[in-house]
This record gives structure tokens, C-alpha cells and sequence, in this order.
């Protein structure tokens, strides 16, 4: 029997732990091993900190990565553009950046992956990384099955390629509510706050600098305080989409990027399959 082969697609190093590591815990959970679990990031994240210089951002996150995806068995790789460069920050949609990640989702295979959402609202705040990302994989999606479509980076040349079903979350920043599915990750949110916990360099120090509004008195690393706020994170998240509820949840919709897509029941009932835990949106 085949393995499952489940892959998130996301701009920086703790986006996936915030957005989908319950999925990747749950799956773990379910599958043994008989699920692959790859986290693939577009950006090195050079610039996210406000102490490190970019290198020693990039190398100190990338450390951080490895042993967030090794908790649930993951491998982790951060995205080469056809030239073999990484994207050190700003993540942009070119052909270079195109076509690494083309040749990053051919070699891997996966039958799904997850990804951020493009952003619809013009009044939504975005991450220009997050964003670009989305549309990264947007834009690629049909090209996967193009044989020709890119150079081929390291590896033979695949004629016939099958697209996997690519499934997006709900962006922190521009919060557009749409779903499809949703996950309680209530029985593996240790193991999320763990792989979470991982990213120290980021979860413990930049982001407590970025959003701290006071210049004055620089926040201090509080790690009640963090597990509260990860607490209320999740409740904001459920009220957003409509429930009153203190278990943690995590949301996908089915896209028509790749495979099918939210109209095909079929495909609806192939997700529902692999992902038993899943509870579908009531109509």
C-alpha cells in the first residue's frame, strides 16, 4: 500500500507549527508510519530578528526547524530557486522562485499539500511573504503536470506527474474565513506547543519585539503568559468562524489549484478519508 505523502508549503519557519502542526501530529497519530510528512518554507527568514544579523538569523532558524519537524517525524527543507540560491527574505513569484518550488513539489510527490490562502479583501492587512508564497503555489499548480515547464534541479526528468490536492489554512493576517474542514488537535496540542516552543528565536524573542507597542519597556519572555495567548489565539480563531469554543481547532479549505477541488464531491470524500479526524462545515 502506498504511503500518504502530506506536505506544508509556507513562507517562514513557524508558520506550519502555528497553522498546521496539529494536522501534522494528528496524521502522525493516525498513520504510524505510513504517512511521509515534509515541511518545505519559501524563506530563510533572514530578517526576523531584531539582535542577530541575517545570517545568524537564518542559520538559528533553520536549526529550529529541523528539530520543530522532527517531532512528529517530518523532514524539513527550505526552498533552492532554479539557480540553487536560497530567498534570504522578501519572498517574490519569478521564475526562479517558481520553478524551485516546482522542482521542491515534484520530487517530494505529495498527494496533498498545505498552504496559506491568497488574500482576497483589499482591506485585509497581508505578509507580503505569505502572500506571495499563496500565490506561488497557485501559480505553479498546473505546471506541476508540465513536463517541460522548468529545468529539472538534481533529479531525472518525470514525464507523467499527478497533481496532489492542495488544501489552504486561514492566514493570521488577512483572516478570511474560509473552510471547509476543521481538525481538534485538543489530544496532540502538547506536541504542537512543543514543535512551537522550538522556535525560540522567533516565539520568545522576535515576536514579542515586532508586537510590542511600547518602546519604553520591552516585553519580557513569559512562558504562562505565551501558553495563554497560544490559549486565546485558538478560541479567536474558533470565533471567527463561527464557534464559542475553547478547544483548539485548526481550519482547511479544499482549493482548485490542484487536483479537483471544493466542487467535486468526490474529491471532498477522498479528503474525508485520508484525514478521518476531519469534521466538514455544515452546510
Amino acid at each position: 500500500m502506498e504511503k500518504l505523502r502530506v506536505m506544508s508549503i509556507m513562507a517562514h519557519q513557524d508558520d506550519f507549527e502555528f497553522e498546521a502542526a496539529g494536522l501534522f501530529a494528528m496524521l502522525r497519530k493516525h498513520y504510524g508510519n505510513d504517512v511521509e510528512l515534509k515541511v518545505l518554507t519559501t524563506s530563510r527568514g533572514a530578517s526576523g530578528h531584531h539582535i542577530y544579523d541575517t545570517d545568524a538569523t537564518a542559520l538559528m532558524r533553520d536549526g529550529e526547524a529541523r528539530a520543530s519537524a522532527a517531532i512528529v517525524g517530518a523532514e524539513y527543507e527550505n526552498l533552492r530557486q532554479l539557480d540553487g540560491s536560497h530567498v534570504n527574505m522578501q519572498v517574490f513569484c519569478d521564475r526562479n522562485m517558481l520553478g524551485g518550488l516546482w522542482n521542491a513539489i515534484r520530487a517530494f510527490a505529495p498527494h496533498y499539500i498545505i498552504a496559506p490562502p491568497v488574500a482576497v479583501n483589499p482591506l485585509a492587512g497581508i505578509h507580503i511573504d505569505h502572500q506571495h508564497t499563496a500565490e506561488a503555489v497557485r501559480l505553479v499548480a498546473y505546471q506541476l503536470g508540465v513536463p517541460n515547464a522548468y529545468p529539472t534541479m538534481n533529479a531525472p526528468r518525470v514525464t507523467r506527474f499527478k497533481p496532489p490536492v492542495v488544501l489552504v489554512n486561514i492566514d493570521g493576517y488577512a483572516q478570511d474565513v474560509i473552510w471547509h474542514f476543521r481538525v481538534c488537535v485538543d489530544e496532540v496540542k502538547e506536541t504542537k506547543v512543543k514543535m512551537l516552543r522550538c522556535h525560540r528565536s522567533q516565539v520568545e524573542e522576535w515576536l514579542p519585539f515586532v508586537n510590542n507597542l511600547d518602546m519604553e519597556n520591552p516585553p519580557k519572555w513569559d512562558s504562562a503568559a505565551w501558553v495563554a495567548q497560544t490559549e486565546e489565539r485558538h478560541r479567536r480563531r474558533n470565533l471567527l468562524c463561527g464557534f464559542d469554543d475553547k478547544r483548539w481547532f485548526e481550519y482547511f479549505a479544499v482549493t482548485g489549484w490542484g487536483a479537483g477541488s471544493w466542487k467535486d464531491q468526490n474529491v471532498l470524500d477522498k479528503v474525508q478519508e485520508d484525514f478521518p479526524f476531519f469534521e466538514k462545515k455544515k452546510d
